[in-house]
């Protein structure tokens, strides 16, 4: 098992540090091999222009690909942090979860995105997975919308949306209309793209080779099944295999079971790209992903039970509805019906959905957990001083994930393992939401009848908690850094390594004293504290000094080391906030002039 492990964390860091070449090298093949080709087809069969065909179908893909991405991201900007409050606010149940799915995944286009944010939530302690798993449900449903605007008549609009879109990013100054800009781009590319795929595939819809392959989908729908959960999981977009689809059915090339049936793989193959998300995450991420694969699979091999019944459904609505008129919104009302019915189905079956998941990824997180729901408003009234104390237990539990994330950063600095920087970023994430969430309950508690400790108490708290949250931005800063010098392959030079290791240990050593200075109130355990921090500070003055003569001395070279400095600035800030929040336990300074600290040289 151990060497498995090894193997998987292997392939995962080739992965994390060569995908983008990877990808590069797979589309260069692609078009070379596609360009080729397309010259001996034309020997073949020259009543098509093959070159165009082909080139036709990959740049639309493309434009598509971007322009929904595009929208996305530039809806997600205009919306800001709104998004994650309205998950966070208004999923207590799990039909509310359904909903907030649908409505953010419609906003956003992306399922993937909805779920990134709900994991965040869960990890932060401010969500369960019952409710989570409400979420992925209704960002199935959410995912139907962009079916339904490709099935808008508006394609001659394209260009026009997309001209609207570039001059409102390209000549405004407001970020909001250039974001606005952003939505409209985007909109208009995926229109243009899927013209484009449209176009060529109309083309290849004249050869009775191509009508055959079709033909076989539609008497063999397993066949279909698998060709849309493989063609979604290769472009990791359902967006995108819907809108061929789309073009497919519209053009006559492919019957409504055959595209019924792609339909429904089409829902399974869009999970892999939770399942890629999930891989070296945390458990928290394994089981929404597994959650959301789940969800798809059972409700696909379930339709699969009654295909041809539904389809004869789709096919009345299609006539009685649409009067024919509109075969890519027939697509649209499948794809839709087939989202609501499963919803609706496994709505009455979440508890044992989430049994299930449990059962198959077992374990728990190494992360702590911080539990915000204990910060109760009705004992504010009741009991302020309870109140204060529950307060002082989430403050102390703050302070053991800042130091688990500075913990994350030890690791990183000396290993490129990209699952210490995904984790890293999440304890930010979590140090974020604690602080804000304790912030606003000690401000409400500081408008409680307090005694004059309490109210002392109450303001040491607050510090302390900014303290803790700005020592998580510090860290998130070193994780940065190193992000940087390990894409760039910028090693430390041994001396620095040295150096840093050092360095590291008494920070590690003042976080642990910090938390227990502040959780026992011990004058004689903050003294250490600030003991340690002037170690601190001195030990970064001396390695900025040998920094400097490394360089002189050409022993290293300023852009091996550009950063270096940086990095030692911001353990320093660590070492002055773990300072702040132990002067507020002694109230004085305690100065030695003998440290208490040892090095083996």
């Amino acid at each position: 098992m151990t060497k498995i492990k090894r193997a998987h964390g292997v392939v995962r860091e080739f992965l994390g540090k060569y995908k983008a070449y990877i990808w590069v090298t797979i589309i260069a093949i692609l078009v070379v091999v596609g360009y080729f080709y397309a010259q001996i087809l034309e020997e073949q069969i020259p009543e098509i222009d093959w070159k165009t065909t082909f080139f036709s179908i990959l740049g639309g893909l493309g434009i598509f690909l971007y322009g929904i991405n595009l929208m996305g991201d530039s809806l997600k900007a205009l919306a800001g942090n709104k998004l994650k409050l309205i998950i966070e606010k208004t999923t207590n149940t799990p039909i509310k979860g359904i909903l907030v799915g649908i409505i953010i995944t419609g906003l956003i286009q992306s399922s993937s995105g909805t779920t990134a944010l709900t994991v965040g939530l869960v990890r932060a302690g401010l969500m369960t997975l019952p409710q989570a798993v409400g979420i992925i449900i209704g960002a199935n449903i959410g995912t139907t919308v962009t079916s339904f605007l490709l099935g808008l008549k508006i394609k001659e609009y394209a260009l026009p949306i997309m001209a609207a879109g570039a001059f409102l990013i390209f000549f405004t100054q407001r970020k909001r209309y250039k974001q606005l800009g952003g939505v409209l781009l985007g909109f208009g590319m995926l229109f243009y793209g899927l013209d484009e795929m449209g176009g060529a595939l109309k083309q290849l819809a004249k050869l009775d080779q191509f009508k055959a392959m079709l033909s076989a989908v539609g008497d063999t729908p397993f066949l279909g099944l698998m060709a849309g959960a493989g063609t979604t999981a290769l472009v990791q977009s359902s967006s995108a295999t819907i809108g061929i689809l789309q073009s497919l059915y519209s053009t006559g090339s492919m019957e409504l079971i055959g595209a019924v049936a792609i339909l429904f793989g089409n829902n399974i193959g869009t999970t892999v790209t939770a399942v890629l998300a999930s891989l070296g995450g945390s458990i928290a991420a394994k089981r929404t992903a597994a959650a959301h694969v789940l969800f798809n699979l059972i409700g696909s091999l379930m339709f699969m039970l009654f295909l041809v019944p539904y389809t004869k459904l789709i096919a009345y609505l299609e006539i009685t509805i649409l009067h024919n008129n509109n075969p890519e919104m027939t697509i649209s009302f499948a794809h839709m019906g087939f989202n609501i019915v499963n919803t609706f189905i496994m709505f009455w079956f979440i508890n044992q959905l989430v049994w299930l998941v449990k059962f198959l990824v077992r374990g728990e997180d190494g992360l702590i957990e911080v539990d915000v729901d204990s910060l109760d408003d009705k004992l504010i009234q009741e009991a302020p001083i309870l109140a204060l104390e529950s307060a002082k237990m989430v403050v102390i539990n703050m302070g053991k994930v800042a130091q688990q994330m500075f913990d994350g950063v030890l690791k990183y600095s000396f290993d490129n393992n990209k699952k210490y920087f995904e984790n890293g970023m999440q304890i930010e994430e979590m140090l974020d939401t604690i602080d804000k969430k304790a912030h606003d309950y000690l401000v409400k508690i500081s408008q409680a009848d307090l005694d004059k400790t309490g109210s002392s108490n109450q303001a040491a708290y607050v510090d302390t908690i900014r303290d803790f949250e700005r020592i998580g931005d510090h860290c998130t800063n070193l994780y940065q850094f190193f992000e940087m010098r390990h894409e760039d392959k910028v090693e430390l030079s041994p001396e620095a390594r040295k150096e840093l290791e050092k360095l590291y240990a008494v920070v590690k050593e003042t976080l642990e004293l910090t938390v227990e200075a502040f959780d026992t109130q011990s004058k004689e355990t903050s003294k250490r504290v600030m003991d340690r921090e002037d170690v601190i500070n001195r030990l970064v003055i001396k390695n900025r000094k040998r920094h400097i003569m490394r360089i002189n001395n050409r022993q290293s070279s300023e852009t091996q080391d550009e950063m270096y400095v940086d990095i030692l600035s911001n353990i320093e800030r660590i070492g002055d906030h773990c300072n702040n929040i132990v002067i507020n336990v002694v109230q004085e300074y305690y100065y030695n002039e003998e440290l208490d600290y040892e090095f083996n040289d």
